[in-house]
């Protein structure tokens, strides 16, 4: 039986997928920039991007843990004041030229990402089973509108508060969270069945963790979504550096940040049609391959065309790395242990990420563009390798299943 209200709910969730990717286009676009602009060791130039996936790691549990004890939307409309504190804090950093309180900004916008983060799940459990991998896929697709939104806000605002760079940029900003605080309120989030009178509901007891992670699908799925995110935020972090050094224009490089945010998201819209019909390891593979040819175009040169080439296919790659991945992960916990594993499972993706923004600063400016690339290439090998032997444990599985 379909679950009522699921695909205008589903709506409602990826719109306020628009409203969280846009701030993080944001942010992305600016921080390195900003970071350059205000620290004194221009190798720091991504620590305040860093922050941000750290801040994202370490409340990806807490997160999750607080949604479950008082409800998705309220844990979501919460979490908009952390994004509300970033652009404060964003915006006073840049104009008392405080690299420290800028990074206490861009930390706040970590905790608002960590709770954006749970909307694909939220889709999941707003939809039946035959809708879920298209549901997954449309909100993660909601965040198409931010490469506009976003690159449109980061080009605009650049020189709104004048002769400070960027400050006006988060000031304008601060809208965003609000306007998700306020969606989300829309949203009919699927109840729990009660019992009958005079009935107790069974409820499956949860099992340790360390079981549930040693699971071949866990073990996939984390790593699909790691990789997706680490090795996309390493490349994405050093894009406006790189091009920056390269003497490219800025409208050249918000435009090229435009359309890897366009081709994260756009492959949703028939992401989800792929899982159903090649199945959740294949989609996975398929973003594997979308990474190596990312990495071969940034290896080429450093034209924006091999930019506009690597950002476009390493976004797309990212899209069906991790809508591959949730779908996996989510077929590994009971209701029970929903929490528990979706927050773990992020945390591990975010501290990666978080390493991966970090060293993205120090390899641009230290080793150039060619290292960041490099870099790559052993993270992409790890996911091969995790499908590669999750086939060969299911087919020795098989005969005895």
């Amino acid at each position: 039986m379909q679950i009522p209200h699921m695909r205008r709910n589903v709506s409602l969730l990826a719109i306020c997928q628009g409203y969280a990717q846009t701030s993080v286009t944001v942010v992305i676009t600016v921080s390195a920039l900003a970071g350059a602009m205000i620290a004194e060791d221009k190798s720091l130039a991504t620590l305040p991007h860093a922050f941000m996936w750290m801040a994202t790691a370490v409340m990806a549990l807490p997160a999750s843990m607080l949604m479950k004890r008082f409800g998705r939307r309220a844990g979501l409309a919460g979490g908009s004041l952390f994004g509300l504190a970033g652009c404060g804090l964003c915006t006073l950093g840049i104009l008392v030229t405080d690299l420290w309180i800028f990074i206490a900004g861009t930390s706040c916008f970590g905790a608002f990402n960590s709770f954006t983060q749970y909307l694909r799940f939220v889709a999941a459990e707003a939809s039946d089973e035959s809708f879920r991998p298209k549901a997954i896929a449309l909100v993660i697709g909601g965040g198409v509108v931010a490469a506009f939104v976003g690159g449109a806000i980061a080009d605009h605002t650049k020189d709104l508060l004048a002769p400070v760079e960027f400050a006006g940029t988060y000031v304008v900003l601060a809208v965003v969270p609000l306007l998700l605080a306020l969606t989300v309120q829309f949203v009919r989030m699927p109840e729990r069945p009660v019992p009958a009178a005079g009935r107790t509901a069974p409820v499956a007891a949860a099992r340790p963790l360390a079981e549930i992670m040693l699971q071949p699908a866990f073990i996939v799925a984390a790593a699909g979504t790691a990789v997706a995110w680490a090795g996309m935020i390493l490349m994405m972090a050093a894009t406006p550096l790189s091009m920056h050094a390269s003497s490219h224009a800025f409208g050249d490089i918000t435009f090229v940040i435009q359309w890897h945010i366009f081709a994260m998201f756009a492959p949703s819209f028939f992401s989800g049609w792929l899982v159903t019909r090649f199945g959740t390891l294949n989609v996975i593979l398929m973003g594997f391959l979308l990474f190596a040819a990312g990495v071969a175009a940034g290896l080429s040169g450093i034209s924006v065309t091999a930019f506009f080439l690597t950002n476009v296919l390493i976004g797309a790659g990212w899209n069906l790395m991790l809508v591959g991945s949730t779908e996996l992960l989510v077929t590994c916990h009971t209701a029970a242990e929903r929490g528990k594993v979706q927050g773990v499972n992020d945390t591990i993706a975010y501290v990666l990420a978080a390493v991966s923004s970090f060293f993205a600063g120090y390899l641009q400016i230290e080793l150039g563009w060619d290292a960041v690339m490099i870099a790559i290439i052993p993270q992409i090998a790890v996911v091969a390798g995790a499908v590669w032997w999750m086939r060969i444990v299911g087919r020795r599985a098989a005969p005895g299943a």
